[in-house]
């Protein structure tokens, strides 16, 4: 049933695909990856995957894992010194833990709801994942067990609310919880604030829209940048918070980058970076990456990224960039200078694999790929067996220089 209904999803893609091509038919959409883009009317600009481009070097795939997951997968974290990988099964509500010496799944643990942005706290050996049930809970390091639950503002009955991106403060040891708001308009999202080593929610901070989606934590500034995913006259906004006071201080516009879904940062260089999901979205083609300088919010540059954009690190080592998306690749750039970004090149990974972590310490990167379907003959004409189906599995590849 699972096949029959992807396939059927699958050809109403194609058909909402073809119409919106004869829509635009006439119309010349032009795209950029190494230079500057400019804003756009999003209406006339999602809706078309962009063009393979020759990729040399940059990431050498080295193991492929597979998972018992289905559907869905989210973010994923990771214990150096256990060497374990944490994986947010999101369809499937559990999470997922990999031993990373020997590539295998050595424990699942089922969760009440969809999990979504971990983060590991070695001093605390815990695990802190936000659930789809409006909750918080940590698991334990060694046994991988539930021991902690934080219900947050609203409780479990609040289905309006959504917990899904977040951002961690080890030192202090609170995780910073976004929570969109489901009621348009309304704009009762919050930043929740949880007290991991004591389990108890520990304040709230209100950020009065509904859609606060990308973090970016700078604990030496003791400032969170949260872009925000609502789009008012055809813009979005970063709204700063300082962690000391647990208010907003500043909002930023992000021109040519509407819809941010997510955030990293470089701090030694005062620069933020947004991903934005261009037109809603996992498969809309491009999103953008943004920069803004930290210290006044300025624009420093935009440029073409993967569409339904769901992780940026930024590697200080090597200036790097890594840009993923569910269109199928990870996009790698170069920080030439705090004023410049270049374009690299991509990598494949596989179908809406949205998620993955870039680990420094050992200089690799773990693509989540989920199960998916591959037609095989041309769209045009296509047949009941015309198809494989590809598992979901992980892909661990290396840096390479």
């Amino acid at each position: 049933m699972r096949l029959k209904a992807a396939l059927i999803f699958s050809i109403c893609l194609m058909v909402v695909s073809s119409l919106g091509a004869q829509q635009e038919s006439g119309k010349k959409l032009v795209y950029s990856r190494g230079t500057p883009a400019t804003p756009c009317d999003s209406q006339n600009y999602v809706d078309k995957q962009l063009p393979m481009v020759h990729m040399s070097g940059l990431l050498q795939l080295e193991e492929t894992i597979p998972l018992p997951t289905q559907g869905y997968m989210d973010h994923l974290a990771y214990d150096l010194k256990g060497h374990h990988l944490f994986l947010s099964g999101e369809a499937s509500k559990e999470v997922v833990v990999i031993d990373m010496n020997t590539g295998q799944v050595i424990h699942v643990t089922k969760v009440e709801d969809s999990p979504r942005k971990p983060f590991f706290d070695p001093a605390l050996n815990e695990l802190w994942v936000d659930l789809g049930n409006n909750t918080a809970v940590g698991l334990d390091g060694t046994s991988f067990a539930v021991t902690k639950t934080v219900v947050l503002t609203g409780g479990k009955s609040d289905n309006n609310r959504d917990p899904d991106n977040a951002a961690y403060d080890p030192v202090k040891h609170l995780y910073y919880v976004a929570v969109r708001n489901k009621l348009a308009g309304t704009k009762q999202g919050s930043i929740e604030i949880v007290d991991t080593k004591a389990g108890k929610l520990d304040g709230r901070i209100e950020i009065h829209s509904d859609e606060p989606a990308g973090l970016a934590f700078d604990p030496a500034a003791e400032r969170l940048y949260i872009g925000v995913g609502d789009v008012i006259n055809g813009m979005s906004i970063v709204k700063v918070v300082d962690t000391a006071k647990r208010a907003v201080i500043a909002q930023w516009p992000i021109p040519g980058g509407p819809e941010p879904h997510v955030a990293g940062i470089d701090i030694a260089h005062h620069r933020l970076f947004l991903g934005s999901r261009l037109g809603g979205g996992h498969v809309t083609e491009p999103g953008k990456l943004v920069t803004l300088n930290t210290e006044d919010g300025k624009l420093v540059q935009v440029l073409d990224a993967p569409g339904g954009g769901d992780e940026i690190f930024y590697d200080p080592a090597s200036a790097r960039i890594y840009y993923s998306g569910a269109t199928g690749t990870v996009w790698v750039y170069h920080e030439d200078s705090p004023d410049k970004i270049s374009f690299l090149g991509e990598v494949p990974t596989g179908a809406i694999a949205k998620s993955g972590i870039w680990i420094p310490e050992l200089k690799r990167y773990y693509a989540a790929v989920p199960e998916h379907l591959i037609l095989l003959t041309p769209t045009t004409v296509y047949g009941t067996h015309d198809w494989v189906t590809t598992p979901a599995h992980l892909m661990r590849f290396q840096e390479m220089p």
